[in-house]
């Protein structure tokens, strides 16, 4: 029984558990000592950090049930900056001392199982003393279970009700229970936070879900003593951790702000508590309360003493101390301005501003002050003083824009926002109107952000503001209520915007095409809030045919804006299967593909659904035309810093012009996971392009048009074009919030006619302007914008506010003075244009001067103490703009003064460094920045050099270093430290222009935190600089200014400074002969002297063939030179083949290298010997046969276009030819061949051949090597005589098809070397295959247009070709014959070097027909360009450049040469000639401009019997820094010709040579194929956006031709373009957009053709068949007050009457001057031209009526020929605008009725009764007819009928109107088709006298 007892007791024991809960029971008082932390930096140690740490004792008292007292006391603040953890926390007395004054009140609160509740509290205790309470009440906030140990709930806390997860322990044997709770601080519920600056952004959801930009948590372990009585909390710690990094948070890096929090209970006593007197009152719950931390800025604490005068004060500072430059400190004192007047009260905003009202800078500050303050306070001071009328239109409209838009959207806000609007009227100010408007929208944007509905009393302005404009008609004014309703973008309201959009309102159709394009393009921001039912609205606006095809696209434009899902675009793709208009299709279907390339987050999955949608759309549209609307997208997002940004540009154009009507571009970018459109714009040329080509505004309301207006009233419901459109129109957009919007209408043009060519009495200004220039006017202005304030607040777990901002200031200011010199002076009737005549000299002297600040911060910020993470860049930027400019435009005369760099001048410079920074308002002295990554912190290995002669004692170092740091437990980066202190790294670059007395200097600075961690924010952590600077150059004598002159004219060559000439030849032969004797002394070699001396034989045979030549002298020198020079390169060749005898081999992709040139470093001697042991190599049998440049001296003219050259270049062709065509033209080739392929062969076997000849005389054949010799490409290093040999032997053979006897030596020698040749020939193989996979079209051969006379010509006028053939051909016979009887290897040898004399010989006139001819010589320069530095000792500095220009018959010669003023031999040429069909320009520099070169030759040709023009560049030898320059270019090449649509194919073209052909496959399409070394691009079918001339070539006319007179021409033809022709015949017709229609209406009525269809119509053309016996057709013009008239006669003449009189009868040509217009007979036709009234001819034959009309008239005409919109689905357009259900109701409709049947015309327009009652929904009906249809008039019988499709209107029958009621309803013009039918209609009728319309 016993131990049954003891049993039960023991259970009953064991169940009963502790309790766990904590409370404070009542009339005991329990202490613990409280300890904060709070620490902001790097997570890294050995970097600075700053913190705050405070020390109390925490007593808490329970005075009743489930209420307790607390109270802080013995506060110890501390503080911590320096290098963590090394530095001590250090001790802030004072701030202690108001810390306790600050906490001393007591607190009371409710707590009860774990739940803090009710906090109340004295007034006096601040806010943010209860928050610091609230820090330790929140430890105290405990939910814990009984029945669990491990769970999850949401708990409120002083952050928000968060996420948070329990895990209890306990210990049974110590009575203690161990709690850890951790909470998600990201998944809050209620969270407290203030988020500021970025209402106009949006958040990235699929950025956010992908990377966490910032994440906090916290963690809280408890430990718990439990007893029968109670549960104690006996401690707590606490650690919360905040980190933040703007890129991505595995690879970017992150800033830390940590919190630490630690409870230890130090006593627990039982007394009755003390309750104090004060009164108690409620101040909310645990959760944070937000009071003045947006009052005070982070980065910045100063007490405020004297508001008023500490404002002035610094005012004052900033006015005194901006000058010249903007001091660096500005920004700062402006960033205290903003903090003091937000501190301000009302009656402080109006002292200041009395006191400063009129004292310029002073009140521009104070209005840049407005918008930076952004309080309920700024904007009713702002009203005020609008109210008061105190500030300017400008001032008011820029005070507003600014501050409405800064400011918070309070209620209060909108209250003084509303009182704005009323005062700006659109009568006062038009501009204040639309700004006022436009951010008032805005303002109630952000009001109604977080709102469901938005309240009607904040958008009744706006409605109020619709409803007036549209009942009163304004278009303007509802443009302007759309755009606001677009602002707000809330979708409340939709219901008033559905009124303006066009398919939703009966009315919204009747409206002006610009206010249903705002109403459409208001939905833009509806869409982010509401994407369902913008989707619905704008997806049925689009698809529906009726509406204007720009309100349809630019609809599908805001429907992917709505990021649609697949179902919905699948729709839209399927539509534009069967879409009429291709504007809406290529619109869509661009708009879908851009957005399919997409790599922002937020858009894959829209992305990939387009992707789906354009493989629907691809076959139908995948090659658009120019004239189609389209959309471009360029995205880029970089996933490691989830940073992203994208251009989208849209090109909408409704009447198929070539320039789109109207063009929107926007910027997008991802950053910190917003979204953010910074900035767009849209523009409207609706008749600009009309203006430029008129060239004028006509006005349009002239009384002149009456006579043609009065005919368009036998129209039936007949509707204008609008007249009245703006030449332009646009928009700015910045944010997704509409800022400004404006038009530049007829009115707006005349007043800017007027300022600029009105009389002084109409237009007061100018002469005063004027005056006031010529006085001097002083310059000084000034802005101050604080252009971002981003702030991110949240609280941490000890009650201090944790902020993350950014904020961005500017201060810029310009000052100076101009002052003008006018000669003669203005007279009293001055006009601009006077201007054009005088001399002027402005003198401006004046200072750019702008100082940025852009400061990130991260830490806690108070009033009392700042402790945190700041990031500081300071941009400085300082242009001085002192000049002196003269212009004189009729003596054609331009000079520019700058005085010389005197000193050193800082243009820019950026510095940024990151400081750890703690701040405390009671000792500001202590306040302290310590760099974060400070210099003793880097390693030393970042800063050191290697040094190989120190290798033992730097290893005995290292290794000292490294066994003291194991002992040490200190700074882990400390290996490799030493003593001396670190600087950051510096990196400058100098560009001196020393002529000038100056360099540019950039210089860098830097040192980051990358070492400890590669991450893109440790980049950025340290100190960088970036300075920009103008440093002087002291030359021997001093400079005193630089000017420039620019001269054209007669007086150009007054102003030369230099004669230009060029070094004598004898010169350069002299030079020449020396080198090569010093070049024998050193080879010592006999072969060398053996070339030597046939060179020399060679040149003297040259010589003497050239002395029967008129200019002898000339050919001689040539000659000589050009021998001389290529002896001379012989060792360059040697030099250049001993690389490839040591077995050097390049790979593919050093191509690019060699087709760069040689580089201009000479190479060692020791390759030199190197060569000459060696010349027969194997490795040297496997070269390639390099080629040389086509042009210049050292090649001949290569294709039939070069005529300069094609005598002696064919003679020299014969005989090198002779020696091998034949061998390789017995190898036959397949009957299949290509000749493509046949060349290529043929190639081969030349290349083969020269090869073996160069082996066999490598010395003399590298004596021959000429100046413009190209080095060997990664595959060969032959000589390029050897390959000049090849290629002239190629071109023989493709054009002249010549054959000569090979000697059977050549044949075994072939044979012998066959082996050899199969590496060289297996890549040609490899280039073939690639070759064959190029359309059939790029493989075929480009044969270029030769002119007999142009060849003639061009070798007449050069001096240089003039040696005889014969002669030529004579001196190299006699050098092969004595070839022939010596061996056969110096037989080869001397033949090698007789064809490469033959080819000196022909090629020393180059490609340029004028080689020799320095056009100086004979003509005085057209334009002189001199730039110098005017020395005080007046010698010559700087460079002169002079262009020559010689016109001849069909022929334009064009120098430029620029030299230096100094006596130097350096030199730059350009070269340039102009022929028909051909032209050729050559640029050269170096030493008498022969160092470097670069050709290029344009030809026209065919390919293939196609139209084509080919374009050859050339190069040699290049500069280093090009070459670089272009290897680094070269790399972007593949991907930017990829997205241009180019396909890529690899190809051994020629290593310095790029050709660029282009095939005219059709009027609009050309066929391209880019040839560059290693790689081949074509394009095939690029459509052309004009037709080209692909007609016959033209017969040669010998006009002169001048090197500008085609641009006319080009824009002339453009224009003509987007003229347009319809044509009508008997029985069918052709509309102005090619539709053909078959049917007519030949009948006495009057048919209108075409007409302007505007308002004020300038022309009408009609038709018709007059006579009844035998009709003939007559013809009616009607253009302004000119009447035109053609008939027929009897004798099938036509006779044309000009106003009723007969014209033509006794010439072919009438001209009317006053009208401008012509009429012309040419053979059986008439024609007459009036393109003033946009007629650009028109021409009848007597059948056949042709219409042509200009490009402005496209969208603008209508008629039988249609509206020239270039749609053709809208062709059968009637008008009324309805578009017909036939071709005959189409015509019928265009028919002029008459009153009366005097005139022939029979018929009248009636509407009709269907003639049967059809059933429609189980009702019989009654129909009318929409339209009238033609009838007989009364007393007329039918005598002729036609069927016709119109559409019914039905009503019940019961309930129908009669006929006649239905003829006088206006609802029948907007009544709806409910079916169509077939009726019949007259076209005919017999008549009694009597007949009337009735």
């Amino acid at each position: 029984m016993r131990d049954l007892i003891l049993a039960l007791t023991l259970s009953l024991v064991g169940s009963q558990h502790l309790n766990f809960q904590p409370e404070f029971k009542e009339n005991k008082a329990y202490t613990y000592d409280y300890e904060t932390e709070l620490v902001s930096g790097l997570p890294e140690r050995n970097l600075a950090r700053a913190g705050v740490k405070i020390k109390s004792k925490v007593e808490i008292t329970g005075i009743g049930p489930k209420l307790c007292l607390a109270r802080i006391h013995s506060l110890e603040a501390s503080q911590y900056n320096g290098i963590w953890p090394k530095e001590p926390f250090t001790r802030l007395s004072k701030l202690s001392q108001a810390l306790t004054a600050q906490l001393r009140s007591h607190i009371k609160f409710e707590y009860s199982n774990g739940r803090v509740a009710n906090l109340m509290a004295p007034n006096s205790l601040s806010d943010e003393g209860l928050n610091f309470y609230r820090g330790f009440l929140n430890v105290l906030e405990l939910t814990l279970k009984k029945s669990q140990n491990i769970y999850n709930l949401q708990e409120a806390g002083i952050g928000g009700v968060c996420n948070t997860t329990y895990v209890v322990q306990e210990n049974r044997k110590a009575n203690q229970v161990y709690v850890t709770k951790s909470k998600d601080l990201n998944s809050c519920d209620e969270r407290a936070q203030i988020l500021t600056g970025a209402a106009y952004t949006c958040q990235c959801p699929a950025c956010q879900e992908k990377n966490k930009y910032s994440r906090a948590t916290s963690t809280y372990y408890y430990k718990i003593k439990t007893t029968k009585e109670e549960a104690l909390l006996v401690q707590a710690d606490v650690q919360e951790v905040h980190q933040f990094t703007p890129f991505n948070e595995a690879t970017g890096g992150d800033a830390v702000v940590a919190a630490r929090q630690r409870l230890m209970l130090s006593d627990v006593q039982k007394h009755t508590p003390e309750i104090p007197s004060a009164a108690f009152e409620k101040r909310g719950s645990l959760r944070y309360h937000f009071s003045s931390e947006l009052g005070q800025l982070p980065m910045q604490l100063f007490k405020i003493k004297n508001m008023e005068s500490q404002i002035v004060e610094i005012l004052q500072y900033m006015v005194d101390h901006t000058h010249e430059q903007v001091p660096g400190d500005a920004p700062a004192k402006f960033l205290q301005l903003v903090q003091l007047f937000r501190a301000a009260n009302d009656d402080m905003y109006e002292s200041v501003w009395k006191q400063l009202l009129n004292r310029p800078a002073y009140r521009r500050l104070i209005l840049d002050l407005i918008p930076a303050i952004s309080t309920t306070g700024a904007i009713r001071f702002l009203r005020h003083i609008i109210e008061r009328q105190e500030l300017s239109d400008l001032e008011a409209t820029q005070a507003v824009l600014m501050g409405l838009h800064l400011s918070p959207a309070t209620r209060d806000v909108i209250d003084e926002a509303l009182l704005i609007l009323k005062k700006a009227h659109p009568r006062s100010d038009m501009l204040l109107h639309r700004v006022a408007y436009l951010a008032f929208g805005s303002l109630v944007s952000k009001y109604c952000a977080n709102l469901d509905n938005c309240p009607e009393s904040a958008l009744q302005p706006l409605y109020d503001l619709a409803a007036e404009a549209s009942s009163q008609a304004k278009e303007d004014e509802m443009v302007l209520a759309m755009k606001a309703l677009g602002n707000v973008g809330h979708p409340t309201i939709l219901k008033r915007l559905m009124k303006f959009i066009p398919g939703y309102a009966p009315s919204a159709s009747d409206l002006s095409l610009r206010v249903q394009i705002s109403a459409v393009m208001a939905l833009r921001n509806v869409g982010k809030r509401d994407p369902r039912r913008v989707q619905d609205i704008t997806l049925e606006v689009a698809l529906n045919h009726k509406i204007n095809p720009e309100i349809r696209m630019l609809a599908a434009f805001v429907l992917l804006e709505t990021k649609p899902g697949l179902p919905i675009l699948v729709t839209l793709a399927n539509a534009m299967l069967k879409e009429p208009s291709m504007q809406v299709a290529s619109f869509i279907f661009t708009s879908l593909r851009a957005l399919s390339r997409s790599s922002a987050p937020d858009l894959q999955v829209v992305a990939s659904a387009c992707q789906v949608a354009i493989r629907i759309l691809s076959p139908k549209l995948d090659k658009p035309g120019y004239r189609l609307s389209k959309a471009f997208r360029l995205s880029l997002f970089q996933d490691s810093l989830m940073v992203g940004i994208a251009a989208q540009f849209l090109a909408l154009n409704n009447v198929g012009s070539i320039f789109p009507s109207t063009a929107l571009s926007k910027f997008r970018t991802h950053f910190v996971g917003q979204i953010a459109e910074p900035f767009e714009m849209g523009l409207r040329t609706e008749r600009l392009q009309e203006m430029l080509a008129k060239r004028h505004i006509r006005d349009s309301d002239t009384d002149s048009a009456f006579d043609v207006r009065g005919l368009l009233k036998a129209l039936s419901d007949w509707k204008a074009v609008p007249s009245d459109k703006p030449l332009a129109a646009g928009y700015l957009r910045m944010f997704q919030q509409e800022i400004l919007f404006g038009e530049l209408d007829k009115n707006s043009m005349q007043t800017i006619f007027q300022a600029l060519y009105g009389p002084e009495d109409k237009l007061p200004s100018i002469k005063p302007l004027i005056n006031n220039l010529q006085n001097g006017v002083g310059a000084r202005w000034s802005k101050a914008l604080l252009s971002a304030e981003v702030r991110r607040i949240v609280p941490t777990c000890i009650g201090l506010p944790m902020e993350t901002s950014l904020y961005h200031a500017s201060f810029t200011h310009v000052a100076g003075n101009v002052q003008a010199q006018i000669t003669p002076a203005p007279s009293s009737d001055f006009r601009l244009d006077d201007l054009l005549h005088a001399n002027i000299k402005v003198r401006s002297k004046l200072t750019v001067s702008m100082v940025k600040d852009m400061i990130f911060v991260m830490g806690t910020y108070t009033h009392l103490f700042q402790a945190g993470l700041e990031a500081h860049a300071k941009i400085n930027l300082n242009l001085p703009v002192n000049v002196a400019v003269t212009v004189n435009v009729k003596e054609k005369n331009f000079k520019l003064e700058i005085p010389p760099c005197s000193q050193e001048t800082d243009i820019m410079t950026l510095r940024s460094k990151t400081y750890a920074v703690t701040r405390n308002l009671e000792d500001l002295a202590a306040t302290k920045m310590t760099p974060v990554l400070l210099p003793e912190a880097v390693p030393d290995i970042m800063r050191e050099s290697f040094d190989s002669g120190s290798t033992s004692h730097e290893s005995d170092k290292i290794r000292g270093r490294f066994s003291s740091e194991i002992v040490s437990t200190g700074n882990i980066y400390a290996a490799g430290q030493s003593s001396q202190p670190k600087v950051p790294s510096v990196r400058s670059m100098c560009f001196n222009a020393s002529t000038f007395g100056v360099q540019v200097c950039a210089e860098r600075r830097s040192m980051h935190a990358a070492f400890i961690r590669n991450a893109p924010l440790y980049y950025l952590i340290g100190e960088h600089a970036l300075k920009l600077s103008f440093k002087p150059v002291h030359t021997g004598s001093s400079i005193e200014k630089i000017q420039v002159t620019i001269q054209a004219g007669a007086q150009a060559a007054a102003k030369m400074v230099r004669l230009v000439t060029f070094e004598g030849t004898e010169t350069e032969l002299t030079s020449g002969k020396e080198a090569i004797k010093k070049l024998k002394k050193i080879l010592d070699d006999p072969q060398v002297l053996i070339s030597s001396s046939s060179s020399s034989r060679r040149r003297s045979s040259s010589s003497s063939s050239s002395s029967s030549s008129p200019r002898r002298s000339s050919s001689s020198s040539s000659s000589n030179s050009s021998a001389s020079t290529s002896s001379s390169q012989s060792s360059s060749e040697s030099r250049r083949r001993a690389g490839d005898q040591i077995g050097l081999k390049k790979k593919d992709t050093s191509a690019l290298h060699s087709s760069l040139g040689p580089s201009s470093k000479k190479p060692q001697k020791g390759h030199q010997k190197h060569e000459l042991k060696e010349p027969h190599s194997k490795g040297h049998s496997k070269r390639k046969a390099k080629k040389l440049s086509p042009f210049g001296k050292s090649s001949s003219s290569s294709s039939s276009s070069s005529s300069s050259s094609s005598s002696s270049s064919s003679s020299s062709k014969a005989v090198r030819g002779r020696h091998g065509a034949k061998a390789h033209a017995k190898k036959p080739l397949p009957a299949h061949a290509t000749s493509a392929e046949k060349a290529r062969a043929f190639h081969e076997k030349n290349h083969s051949k020269a090869g073996r000849k160069q082996r066999s005389s490598s010395s003399s054949s590298s004596s021959s090597e000429t100046t413009t010799g190209r080095p060997s490409s990664s595959s060969s290093s032959s000589s390029s005589s050897s390959a000049s040999v090849s290629k002239a032997r190629f071109d023989a053979k493709k054009r002249s098809k010549e054959s000569h006897p090979v000697h059977k030596r050549d044949r075994k020698d072939e044979r012998k070397h066959a082996k050899s040749h199969i590496a060289s020939r297996s890549s040609y193989d490899s280039s073939a295959d690639w070759e064959r996979r190029l359309p059939e079209l790029f493989r075929l051969s480009f044969k270029s247009h030769l002119n007999p006379k142009q060849a003639s010509s061009s070798s007449s006028s050069s001096s240089s070709s003039s040696s005889s053939p014969q002669s030529s051909r004579t001196s190299s016979r006699r050098s092969s014959t004595r070839e022939r009887s010596s061996s056969g290897s110096s037989r080869r040898a001397s033949n090698s070097s007789s064809i490469s004399s033959t080819r000196e010989s022909s090629s020393s006139s180059s490609s340029f027909a004028h080689e020799t001819m320095f056009l100086g010589e004979v003509l005085p320069p057209g334009l002189t360009i001199v730039a110098q530095a005017v020395r005080a000792d007046n010698k010559n500095q700087g460079y002169q450049a002079t262009a020559y220009i010689k016109s001849a018959a069909a022929k334009v010669d064009v120098q430029l040469v620029m030299v230096q003023l100094a006596e130097t031999n350096w030199k730059a040429c350009g070269d340039c000639a102009i022929l028909p069909h051909k032209a050729q320009a050559r640029f050269r520099w170096g030493k008498e401009c022969r160092d470097y070169r670069v050709e290029a030759r344009a030809s026209t040709g065919q390919i293939s019997r196609n139209p084509a023009i080919q374009v050859k560049m050339a190069w040699t030898k290049l500069p280093s820094w090009i070459r670089r320059a272009t290897i680094t270019a070269v790399t972007y090449v593949p991907g930017i010709a990829l997205m241009m649509g180019f396909a890529e194919v690899n190809q051994k073209n020629p290593s310095q040579e790029l050709i660029l052909r282009a095939v005219a496959t059709s009027p609009r399409t050309i066929s391209t194929v880019i040839k560059a070394p290693g790689t081949t691009f074509y394009y095939e079918a690029l459509p052309l956006p004009f037709t080209l001339p692909v007609g016959p070539a033209p017969a040669l006319q010998t006009r002169d031709v001048s090197a500008w007179n085609f641009l006319p021409e080009i824009a002339s033809l453009i224009a003509k373009e987007d003229e347009s022709t319809c044509e009508v015949n008997e029985e069918n017709f052709k509309t102005f957009d090619r539709v053909k229609y078959r049917c007519s209406f030949n009948k006495d009525c009057n048919l209108i053709v075409a007409q302007d269809c505007s308002a004020h119509p300038k022309f009408i053309i009609t038709t018709r068949k007059v006579g009844s016996r035998f009709p003939v057709r007559e013809v009616y013009i009607n253009i302004s007050s000119s009447y035109i008239r053609f008939r027929v006669s009897a004798s099938s003449s036509i006779l044309v009457a000009f106003n009723d009189e007969r014209v033509l009868a006794h010439s072919n040509v009438y001209q009317n001057k006053r009208d401008n217009i012509q009429i012309y007979r040419n053979e059986t036709t008439v024609v007459v031209e009036a393109p003033k009234q946009g007629l650009a001819n028109v021409t009848f034959d007597g059948s056949t009526l042709k219409v042509t009309v200009v490009s402005w008239m496209r969208g603008r005409t209508c008629g039988v020929c249609g509206n020239n919109d270039g749609e053709k689905q809208n062709e059968l357009l009637m008008p009324n605008r309805r578009l017909a259900h036939s071709c005959p109701a189409f015509v019928h409709s265009w028919v002029l009725v008459e009153e009366t049947c005097s005139r022939g015309c029979k018929l009248q327009r009636r509407y009709v009764k269907l003639n049967r009652h059809p059933v429609i929904d189980g009702q019989e009906m009654t129909c009318y007819s929409v339209d009238p249809l033609l009838q007989c008039m009364k007393g007329c019988v039918s005598t002729e009928k036609v069927s016709v499709k119109v559409g019914f209107r039905c009503f019940p029958k019961d309930s129908a109107v009669s006929l006649a009621d239905w003829h006088k309803s206006s609802n029948r013009k907007h009544a709806a088709e409910d079916l169509v039918e077939s009726v019949d209609t007259d076209v005919d009728c017999s008549c009694t006298d009597d007949c009337r319309s009735g």
